[in-house]
């Protein structure tokens, strides 16, 4: 990596390719999400064997994002997530084709094993490519790209298959995410065939001027109570900590628990919503259901002036303002009014991104001993499991308490978040005097 600052051109164009990777992978990630019930019927097969459609693939990332995020320094991290893209892409394609359920399923596996290498990687890759001022903005871009991409796995692959059929509407959606595939190889190619950038970091000559001295407040932009990078740490003379495997300290296990936490939050409201909209009162149908998740894009919103809220107040005072706005807009979701319930959960989804921006940020920063791109994928790993058991717990209460006890589960999770944040968040983040 080189020790100078980088132009604003080479800024721009990583991230870009970060932003159109995010886009691209969770294009692919949900598509069948919402063709379950035309899967069921061209297959034979029952509701939960469809399922395993979308359950493979965040399964597939949950195992491999760890795998990745070791493997991004020994082959490059832009190799890495070229790479990933396009077999994501590649795999998409070759969906509605498959003669049989278990080749789906087995092919979706596939895909979530290929989506796992970007996020795995991304956020780490920013923080050694980018100056310290642009990282927290950059990074709330790439999250910003991963929401879209979300938000259109769902739309996007339905509307085609209103008129293309689920194949065509299968089909249509890969090719989209194929075209952002090569965009992304496109904007990284001086990175994909050199020596991979993150090497330098590990392997930099004891003469050579240390190329992390240049990014030295990398910490410092994504969170005002940064911690002091590598290269003050090889001013004072002393050798760097040495890199755990698992890494916790410093106040990181809190950072895990707190997008932990959200996504609980986020994943469990957002499923059992669509079944209280169609039941009394309003009998709304899947297509009008399928249009509330265009509140998503508040998140869009959000992660993308994230950067200029983090260059103005502290991640700490950022990520308590957000689950206060979240708590708030969860008791709104309690009346019976739909313009209320968009409201609320609008409310709710912008207080999940910024303590989600704000931890993803704080896990992938650079610290002394710890590798970022390993911490960045153990809080993707968690989060992600956060996902599952909120979608789950969510369907439990539901089923004893109706739409009070998903908000009840809500309101704990985030008053967590805020004991976490006021007690300990803090630990770790301070400079080193």
């Amino acid at each position: 990596m080189s020790t100078g600052e980088p132009s604003p051109t080479s800024t721009r164009r990583t991230v870009a390719a970060v932003f159109l990777a995010g886009v691209s992978v969770f294009l692919v990630l949900y598509e069948t999400q919402g063709l379950l019930p035309a899967i069921r019927d061209a297959y034979g097969i029952d509701g939960p064997t469809a399922s395993l459609t979308v359950s493979a693939t965040n399964v597939a990332m949950a195992c491999f994002l760890i795998p990745f995020s070791m493997l991004a320094p020994r082959i490059g991290h832009a190799r890495q997530i070229g790479a990933g893209v396009i077999v994501a892409a590649i795999l998409a394609l070759v969906l509605p084709f498959t003669p049989t359920p278990e080749l789906l399923i087995a092919v979706r596996f596939l895909q979530g094993l290929a989506i796992a290498s970007v996020p795995a990687t991304a956020m780490a890759y920013l923080s050694l490519r980018l100056p310290p001022a642009a990282l927290p903005g950059a990074i709330g871009v790439y999250i910003a790209g991963n929401t879209i991409g979300g938000l259109c796995s769902r739309l996007l692959t339905g509307l085609a298959s209103e008129f293309l059929g689920w194949h065509g509407g299968l089909a249509f959606t890969a090719a989209v995410s194929l075209i952002f595939g090569l965009i992304v190889v496109w904007l990284l190619r001086h990175d994909l065939f050199s020596t991979a950038r993150s090497r330098a970091v590990l392997d930099t000559d004891p003469g050579e001027p240390d190329p992390t001295e240049a990014d030295s407040t990398i910490t410092e932009a994504a969170d005002r109570d940064a911690v002091t990078a590598v290269g003050e740490v090889d001013e004072a003379g002393s050798a760097p900590p040495p890199r755990r495997a698992i890494p916790l300290s410093g106040g990181l296990w809190r950072i895990y628990l707190t997008g932990f936490l959200c996504m609980i939050v986020f994943g469990g409201s957002f499923t059992m919503l669509g079944t209280r909209l169609q039941q009394d009162p309003w009998h709304l149908s899947e297509g009008a259901v399928a249009l509330f998740f265009l509140i998503y894009l508040v998140g869009t919103v959000v992660t993308t002036y994230y950067g200029r809220l983090a260059t103005k107040y502290p991640r700490t005072r950022i990520t308590l303002a957000g689950m206060v706005i979240a708590l708030v807009g969860a008791g709104l979701t309690l009346v019976e009014s739909l313009v209320v319930i968009i409201l609320g959960m609008s409310l709710l989804t912008a207080g999940f991104f910024l303590g989600h921006t704000g931890a993803s940020a704080a896990a992938s920063a650079a610290r002394p001993g710890v590798d970022s791109t390993r911490s960045s994928a153990i809080y993707l790993t968690v989060y992600y499991l956060g996902t599952s058991l909120g979608a789950w717990l969510s369907a439990v209460l539901f089923a004893d308490f109706a739409w009070p006890g998903v908000v009840g589960m809500c309101a704990a999770s985030l008053i967590a978040v805020l004991v976490l944040t006021l007690t300990g968040a803090p630990i770790g983040f301070r400079k080193r005097n």
